[in-house]
């Protein structure tokens, strides 16, 4: 293979797009992740907001739940996809890099919710989800994520606003629906139909 220094211009703009191609596919094929965690978080939000408004006791359980079952589910996923996946591209490495800190980010944010408040932890998890996938869809020239992540911004903002009630539930809901959710499912439907 010829060496990245000697390629022409054009070359390398194709080399380029062919890495973004790649990884967006990857991404598409792989959206699971994307799709899986918006509609999880989104229906523990849900569920959660509604059992507030039933007054049923105990509808913040749905959290401990899920979301450990969730993790499982997921790193088990991600562990099925390495051993697939024979090429890694270097944009690969950076959204692994990216949704790795996002990560530890999330992780840091919850544990710190009962120093902070349900608001501040709300506020900062939407910051988090914007930043991921505004970086995500810059990073595989995806509109449907870039916008995603300004609703998110967004909502984010204005959490600031509702204080500690249950709207904050409603807030994130809607942070996920517009981030992960529906840029998921363009980005799938995208990938099925090139790859007919």
């Amino acid at each position: 293979m010829e060496n990245a220094e000697n390629l022409k211009p054009e070359e390398s703009l194709r080399l380029i797009d062919s890495m973004i191609n790649t990884a967006k596919n990857k991404l598409a094929d792989d959206g699971f992740h994307l799709i899986f965690w918006g509609w999880l978080v989104f229906g523990a939000a849900m569920s959660h907001y509604i059992t507030i408004m039933m007054n049923i006791p105990y509808g913040y359980a749905v959290w401990p739940i899920l979301m450990p079952l969730g993790g499982i589910i997921s790193g088990f996923y991600g562990y099925k996809q390495v051993k697939k996946d024979k090429v890694k591209t270097y944009i690969d490495v950076y959204l692994g890099y990216l949704w790795g800190a996002f990560a530890i980010g999330m992780v840091l944010t919850l544990v710190c919710m009962p120093k902070h408040g349900i608001a501040n932890t709300y506020f900062f998890l939407m910051i988090l989800y914007g930043i991921a996938t505004f970086v995500s869809g810059g990073l595989l020239n995806f509109k449907p994520l870039i916008i995603g992540s300004l609703f998110s911004f967004a909502c984010a903002g204005i959490s600031v606003f509702i204080g500690e009630s249950a709207e904050q539930l409603l807030i994130i809901s809607v942070a996920l629906l517009f981030s992960y959710i529906i840029p998921g499912h363009l980005l799938r439907a995208k990938y099925k139909s090139q790859n007919v």
